[in-house]
């Protein structure tokens, strides 16, 4: 296999609320795939407020649409640092509270396939974004229109990027049936539509990509949850407008934990791939925490 076939493969990427892991060129987008959890849906009251994600995400295999070992030697390692302040207005349109995000990854990154090694730390593609939160009773929705920027650190000559070189729309849509004592049932679907990058010709196909969360309050403060992520390329990549057949997929599953303290909360998980085509498959380990000024 060459160089551009590997490259192909693989492009790594910090993104959304967190690292981003994999599809699309060289294996990569910028869906932060499992950041959200519990109360993914229900956001806060009228003020300011800061929301920080940690990722580990580790791979050792990157896998064809049959599920076999595509590249020799393959590794990958990311950390990934994300601060993601939300400022929540007063201002109500369509009976939705009006609020606005941004979010700026730190990126760390090691690759190495078939005896070449790279490495990288940077600054990932920025995202800024705009939101409707809505709320009734146990009910609470969220719709929200991101931009992904591409402002990350981006070498076309080397395996491991910090940014993509391509913008991305994404409308996204997050719901939670969250009952005070009990139950908490979450969810948060986008769509991400992207430009083709223009140093390499190449256009990553639309994909949709969802987190989801199903937990259960087992303390006044303590809620424990089976938590995980799907994806699903819906369009092939292109290369100076061919399509190359290539669309990723994968579902992951796996533990989580959140506690919810007085103006803050702390969650984490551990999450397993499965089903993936076109991608790598690994594990990651999630940290969010979450404070009101």
């Amino acid at each position: 296999m060459n160089c551009n076939r590997y490259r192909l493969a693989l492009a790594l990427s910090g993104c959304l609320c967190a690292g981003g892991v994999w599809a699309t060129e060289n294996g990569a987008d910028s869906y932060a795939l499992g950041a959200e959890g519990v109360m993914a849906g229900a956001l806060p009251p009228a003020g300011v407020y800061l929301l920080s994600y940690y990722e580990n995400y580790h791979a050792s295999r990157f896998v064809d649409k049959n599920g076999n070992s595509l590249i020799p030697g393959f590794g990958l390692n990311v950390d990934a640092l994300v601060p993601r302040p939300v400022w929540m207005t007063n201002q109500q349109i369509l009976g939705g509270q009006l609020g606005f995000y941004a979010a700026l990854p730190l990126v760390d990154l090691r690759v190495s396939m078939a005896g070449e090694r790279d490495s990288r730390r940077a600054m990932g593609d920025s995202i800024v974004a705009s939101l409707l939160a809505w709320h009734n009773g146990n009910h609470h929705w969220v719709a929200a229109v991101e931009a992904v920027l591409p402002t990350g650190d981006y070498d076309r000559d080397h395996m491991a990027n910090a940014g993509k070189n391509y913008y991305t729309a994404r409308p996204i849509f997050a719901y939670s049936y969250s009952q005070p004592d009990g139950w908490d049932l979450s969810t948060k679907i986008s769509y991400s539509i992207n430009s083709k990058n223009d140093a390499t010709d190449y256009h990553s196909g639309d994909y949709i990509a969802g987190d989801y969360s199903m937990g259960y309050k087992v303390a006044p403060k303590l809620t424990l949850a089976l938590e995980g992520y799907v994806f699903k390329q819906l369009e092939s990549d292109q290369v100076s407008g061919d399509d190359i057949g290539f669309r990723g997929q994968a579902v992951a599953y796996g533990p989580g934990v959140h506690y919810q303290g007085q103006g803050w909360s702390l969650e984490a998980k551990y999450l397993q791939e499965t089903a993936v085509e076109n991608r790598p498959q690994g594990n990651a380990t999630w940290l969010k925490f979450v404070w009101a000024f």
